[in-house]
C-alpha cells in the first residue's frame, strides 16, 4: 500500500492526535481521530499500519508504556496513580500491560532501576540550567524514527531534504531536537524524534504547512537540565546522566514530556539538554 502525501499528512496528525491524548481512556479512541481527520476507520488503521509500522492501538500502547517507564524511573509517583494519569482503570489493569510490554512487573522495574543507580556521579564538563518558566516555541518539524546512533542522519536528512524551505522561516536557523522516549526501554530500542527548527514570527501558515513538515508548540513548562560543550555532549550518555542527576541528586520529578535539545550554532556548538521537571 503506497501513500500518498494527503494520506502521509492524515497519518502524521493521528500520531499527534494519539501522543497528545495519551491520558484519554476511552474505548473508541482511535475511532474519534477517524472522525476527527474525516477519513473511516478502516482506512485510518491501514495507513497507520502502513506508515508507522504498527496499527494505532499498539501505537496508543507503546507510547503509554514509554510514559509509565519514565515515571518509575524518574519520579517518586505511586504506580496506581501513573497508570490512571495514562488512562487505565487500575494498578493491576497496568500491571498487566506493562509485564506483557516489558516483561517485568512495573515495581520489580522501578527498584531495579533505582538499584543499579545507588551512586549517581555529577554530569560532568557542563553547566546546570533551570527554566522557571519555558515560553513556548513555535517549531516546524519532522518525525522520525529509529535507534539513538541515527539520530545524526536524521539531522542530515532533514537540513538537506529541507535546508531551502527552513531556511525561508528560520533565519538563522535555530536548531531544537525533541526526544520522546528512552529507547533503552523499548523492546525495539527504537527512539521517536523530532527535527525541528525555530520559526520567526509569523511567517507560516498555521493551517497550511509546508509539505513533509508540521506545526507545533513547545510545551509550557518548567524545565531542567545542563549545557555542555561541543566536544563533551554525547547524547546517549548525556541523556542518561542527566535525567539521574536531575532525579536522584537533584530531587527533582521528571515528567514523560519530550526531552529538547537546544543546539547553539553561534556559540561553538554548545548543546542544552532540558527535561521537564517538577519542583
Amino acid at each position: 500500500m503506497l501513500l500518498g502525501p494527503q494520506t502521509q499528512f492524515l497519518v502524521e496528525k493521528a500520531v499527534r492526535s494519539i501522543e497528545s491524548g495519551i491520558d484519554d481512556g476511552a474505548v473508541d479512541y482511535i475511532r474519534a481521530i477517524a472522525g476527527q481527520l474525516n477519513i473511516s476507520h478502516h482506512h485510518l488503521h491501514r495507513a497507520f499500519a502502513t506508515a508507522i509500522g504498527e496499527p494505532p492501538g499498539a501505537y496508543r500502547r507503546r507510547i503509554s508504556m514509554h510514559a509509565v517507564a519514565l515515571r518509575l524511573q524518574w519520579s517518586r509517583e505511586p504506580i496506581g496513580r501513573i497508570g490512571y494519569a495514562v488512562g487505565y482503570a487500575s494498578q493491576a489493569a497496568l500491571t498487566r500491560v506493562f509485564e506483557r510490554f516489558f516483561g517485568i512487573l512495573p515495581g520489580r522495574y522501578r527498584t531495579a532501576y533505582g538499584r543499579a543507580r545507588l551512586a549517581v556521579p555529577p554530569v560532568e564538563h557542563a553547566q546546570f540550567v533551570r527554566v522557571e518558566d519555558g515560553v513556548p516555541l513555535l517549531l516546524l518539524a519532522k518525525r522520525y524514527r529509529g535507534r539513538a546512533e541515527d539520530i545524526d542522519g536524521f539531522w542530515d536528512h532533514f537540513l538537506t531534504r529541507y535546508g531551502a524551505v527552513l531556511g525561508r522561516y528560520s533565519s538563522p536557523v535555530k536548531r531544537v531536537g525533541l526526544i520522546y522516549n528512552d529507547w533503552r526501554a523499548d523492546p525495539d530500542n527504537l527512539v521517536r524524534y523530532d527535527c525541528c527548527v525555530v520559526v520567526n514570527g509569523e511567517s507560516v501558515d498555521m493551517r497550511n504547512p509546508p509539505a513533509g513538515l508540521h506545526l507545533m508548540l513547545s510545551r509550557e513548562r518548567q524545565y531542567a537540565g545542563y549545557r555542555f560543550a561541543a566536544t563533551s555532549y554525547d547524547r546517549r550518555q548525556a541523556y542518561v546522566d542527566v535525567g539521574d542527576s536531575l532525579f536522584f541528586r537533584r530531587s527533582l520529578a521528571v515528567t514523560e514530556d519530550p526531552v529538547i535539545e537546544l543546539y547553539d550554532e553561534a556559540e561553538v556548538g554548545k548543546t542544552t539538554l532540558l527535561y521537564a521537571v517538577e519542583w
